[in-house]
């Protein structure tokens, strides 16, 4: 072969390696361009009941995208009004007034994993959306503790991490603390998760969100494309898979699970770890729900949810906390501590933050005698 055919075939193969990035930054521009802007959300967040919760009408600006967890709040919110919740973040998307910064030298950091229960839906009450600064009384509960624990163990540094997000199974929990607990450092660490995995609200989380390496990547890789996000909206137009009853987002056996690996990732990181098993109002029966329509099979699937995670937490010597007085088991007893059969109310806040605090505070005293 000719030197004169090998520069020319060089030309060829070089000439073609730069056609295929042009023609997708033409293709990128053509559609920002031309096309409204789409949200990674809208994209990835398929399910009608979960678009709902993060795109709605009460909901709209609150969440953006995260490759790896769906869904995360938006930092630097400030009184947001959210179905008579004022929400405030920090730049992290935490409930938190402060920044979060280096941990201090002594100082004892407890995370508190969770859904929407732990970030307070409705606490404080906001009733007025044209001045969401205007609240009622009340605190959620990973507030209360770490007022409690303050107050008990004066001079000495204590920090409580929400690192709670409305719609969070405990998949979603597992990963976020699995990518963040080597950064916060914590030396305590409680998780409650419950409704959300229980929820029929389409397919599961492990066929709309999986969360290997290689699928996150995609969605990172995606989420940064106008022209990708219309790909894979339109694709996902055209095949919009099958028509199957809607299932738990999260099975039980998967549910146990991510309580298990979370106590592996604690144990790895030099961190305490317990279980606050999920807190539910009633049996969501014709007689609870009288003006509602009742799923009696939701509250079955919660009773049956707590019941396993009970036993596998056992099995392996996980400590776990129980407030009875805030589960099905004590209905109707249980109607003043809650808002509506899935967050508890300021009330129902208070009583967690009492026994939480009582849960860890064994630990932190020695934590503070090393």
């Amino acid at each position: 072969m000719s030197k004169s055919t090998k520069r020319a075939k060089l030309t060829l193969i070089v000439g073609a390696f730069s056609l295929v990035p042009a023609l997708l930054l033409v293709f990128e521009m053509g559609t920002r361009m031309l096309r409204p802007h789409l949200d990674p959300l809208a994209v990835f967040v398929s399910s009608p009941q979960l678009k709902q919760d993060t795109q709605g009408k009460n909901t709209s600006g609150l969440f953006e995208f995260d490759p790896l967890l769906t869904w995360k709040l938006r930092g630097g919110l400030k009184n947001v009004w959210w179905d008579y919740t004022a929400v405030s973040t920090n730049q992290r998307g935490l409930r938190m007034a402060h920044e979060l910064g280096e941990k201090k030298p002594g100082a004892i950091r407890v995370v508190m994993l969770g859904d929407s229960v732990t970030f307070g839906y409705r606490i404080p009450i906001a009733r007025d959306r044209e001045d969401a600064s205007k609240v009622e009384p009340g605190k959620t509960y990973p507030a209360l503790v770490e007022e409690e624990l303050r107050g008990a163990y004066r001079g000495r540094e204590i920090e409580i991490i929400p690192l709670a997000c409305p719609g969070y199974t405990s998949g979603q929990g597992l990963a976020w603390l699995q990518r963040d607990i080597a950064e916060l450092q914590p030396d305590i660490v409680t998780a409650c998760f419950g409704w959300n995995d229980i929820r029929s609200a389409g397919p599961p989380d492990r066929e709309t969100a999986p969360r290997t390496s290689g699928q996150v990547l995609a969605r990172k890789i995606i989420s940064r494309s106008q022209g990708l996000l219309y790909t894979t909206a339109d694709a996902a137009a055209r095949n919009p898979g099958s028509l199957k009853a809607p299932e738990p987002r999260s099975s039980a056996e998967e549910y146990t699970a991510h309580f298990e690996q979370m106590a592996a990732t604690c144990l790895n990181h030099g961190a305490w770890f317990g279980v606050i098993l999920p807190v539910y109002r009633d049996p969501n029966t014709p007689d609870t729900e009288p003006l509602h329509q009742p799923q009696p099979e939701e509250g079955a699937r919660m009773t049956l949810y707590r019941d396993r995670l009970r036993e596998v937490v056992k099995a392996h010597h996980i400590p776990a906390l129980e407030i009875i007085e805030l589960t099905e088991k004590n209905w109707p007893a249980s109607k003043p501590l809650f808002g509506e059969r899935i967050h508890p109310n300021a009330a129902g806040h208070a009583l967690m933050a009492e026994r939480v605090a009582a849960f860890i505070t064994p630990q932190v005293t020695q934590l503070f005698k090393k």
